[in-house]
């Protein structure tokens, strides 16, 4: 599946939602086809909103960023909120889990888990600097065919 064209669909469809944030995202994404099905959308949706619902900033910032390594691509979600604790950096990614303040229902983590884990991927979380957090997707390169 090409990358590209679910990012940007992702992206349009945020910044029209959430029109109070700011998303900052590369000149142009690679050309690159990833090892995904039609869900990845759901995947960095959730992140994104992730990542603007919990921002307590007058004005919430999210930088995406794409790099291609060949085999893999990542691909990160930096955002300028509160950050998350060490202790629930992996928690989040469990069913059910969520913020006390969440109106969520703390399925949108382990839904990008599972399918990022079912495309044979990773997803992470870890601190962004000065404040904030980082959302990091690893996903396979296709192959010819996939």
């Amino acid at each position: 599946m090409a990358l590209e064209p679910v990012l940007s669909s992702v992206i349009e469809d945020i910044t029209a939602t959430y029109s109070d944030a700011q998303v900052t995202v590369p000149d142009e994404f690679p050309a690159v086809r990833v090892q995904a099905d039609e869900l990845l959308s759901s995947v960095f949706r959730n992140i994104l909103t992730n990542a603007i619902q919990h921002n307590d900033s007058a004005m919430p910032s999210v930088v995406v960023d794409v790099t291609d390594d060949s085999d893999v691509v990542h691909v990160s979600v930096a955002d300028n909120g509160p950050g998350i604790p060490d202790e629930q950096k992996q928690a989040v990614f469990e069913r059910g889990e969520k913020r006390p303040d969440s109106d969520g229902t703390g399925v949108g983590l382990y839904l990008v888990r599972t399918l990022v884990d079912a495309y044979g991927g990773d997803v992470w979380v870890e601190d962004n600097e000065p404040t904030g957090t980082v959302v990091g997707v690893t996903l396979l390169t296709a192959t010819d065919g996939s």
